[in-house]
């Protein structure tokens, strides 16, 4: 029988991971989870019990446990040294910059989504051109399968009002624009439902404990929730939610897959190194993604960014027609079968093992 592992470093790895390994599981091939235990190890397995799904913990585990491919979802060099091949798949499809030159030459397939990461990568490195294959962003398969019905019952479990306009905040954590987020944030926003999904660093690392503070004041507010650490899937919140808010989040580019309007925030904290050395900032970043910023209003202070969520609300169609080029240029084809075309790639890997 055929064996899959997904290497699982970050708790936010799973809805990345599990729509290809339902798929796979239903093709009965053998599915199982290798889950970092310096990350979170209770969520990692509190996760996996509830998904149900066949693990062991620890990274070492890689290195004994026998498969035929092994998926990653950030560059693993250590790769050369396990039974099976190694596909990797970014974790992200944001602004921040992935060196896919050592993706390509430690890993044996590499997955990227659209026609954007697909040309400039063959263009980049034209020896490494049979490793690339464009599938799509595999996260999105379950999101498009929302009912109205589902919706509501979310809208529901939050004790959120089902008749409002629901803002979600989704910032990354670094650079970010929490610090400079007004503390009364949802009290700008009364006539909506407001969900605030942190990234899982915001919450796991302590140089970020001012964002946890403001956290704790925002969730006073009764129009506002805040996900806790444990919420960590951000995709029942992009079906859910009528516009978003972020600064240099990849789910920026996620919920306008979805066709709905964004906020992108360019008022943002950074750490005294990065003013002194800007290029810190420039390395960190994937220039290249600078033209899809246009995929929404940016938001140069916090009174910018109010004026254009009630405008965006009031006039969803602003940007529909660069939503839907770019996104198809980031994410690729929006089918619910990216799952499905990275099985095919898997089965013709195997076929041209065995010519």
């Amino acid at each position: 029988m055929l064996k899959i592992l997904f290497y699982v470093q970050y708790p936010y790895y799973f809805p990345h991971f599990l729509p290809i390994a339902r798929f796979m599981e239903n093709e009965n091939i053998a599915v199982h989870f290798i889950l970092s235990k310096s990350q979170n190890k209770n969520l990692m397995k509190k996760i996996a019990d509830d998904e149900k799904i066949s693990y062991s913990m620890g990274e070492e585990v890689l290195y004994k446990k026998e498969a035929d491919f092994i998926f990653f979802a950030n560059i693993f060099k250590d790769a050369y040294k396990l039974s099976g091949k190694s596909i990797f798949m970014d974790h992200g499809i944001g602004t921040k910059h992935c060196d896919y030159k050592s993706a390509l030459e430690l890993h044996d397939i590499v997955l990227v989504e659209g026609n954007y990461r697909y040309k400039n990568l063959v263009n980049d490195f034209p020896f490494y051109v049979n490793k690339i294959k464009k599938v799509g962003f595999s996260k999105l398969d379950n999101v498009i399968n929302y009912t109205q019905d589902k919706k509501n019952k979310l809208l529901m479990q939050y004790n959120l009002d089902t008749n409002k306009k629901t803002i979600l905040y989704a910032p990354t954590f670094f650079p970010s624009s929490i610090e400079r987020m007004s503390y009364n944030f949802p009290d700008d926003f009364k006539n909506y439902n407001i969900i605030v999904k942190p990234h899982y660093l915001s919450y796991s690392r302590n140089k970020y404990k001012k964002h946890i503070k403001k956290f704790d004041l925002w969730k006073k507010f009764s129009n506002c929730i805040i996900c806790d650490v444990d919420e960590y899937n951000i995709v029942p919140f992009l079906h859910i939610c009528d516009i978003m808010i972020s600064d240099e989040s990849s789910a920026i580019f996620e919920f306008t897959a979805l066709n709905k309007p964004v906020i992108l925030n360019k008022f943002l904290k950074l750490r005294w190194s990065y003013y002194l050395n800007p290029k810190k900032l420039l390395n960190r970043m994937d220039a290249g993604i600078s033209m899809y910023r246009e995929i929404g209003d940016n938001a140069n202070t916090y009174k910018e960014m109010v004026e254009y969520v009630y405008e965006n609300t009031n006039n969803t169609n602003k940007y529909e027609n660069v939503r839907l080029l770019y996104s198809k240029d980031l994410c690729g084809k929006i089918d619910g079968k990216v799952s499905s075309r990275i099985y095919n790639i898997i089965k013709e890997e195997l076929n041209n093992n065995e010519l």
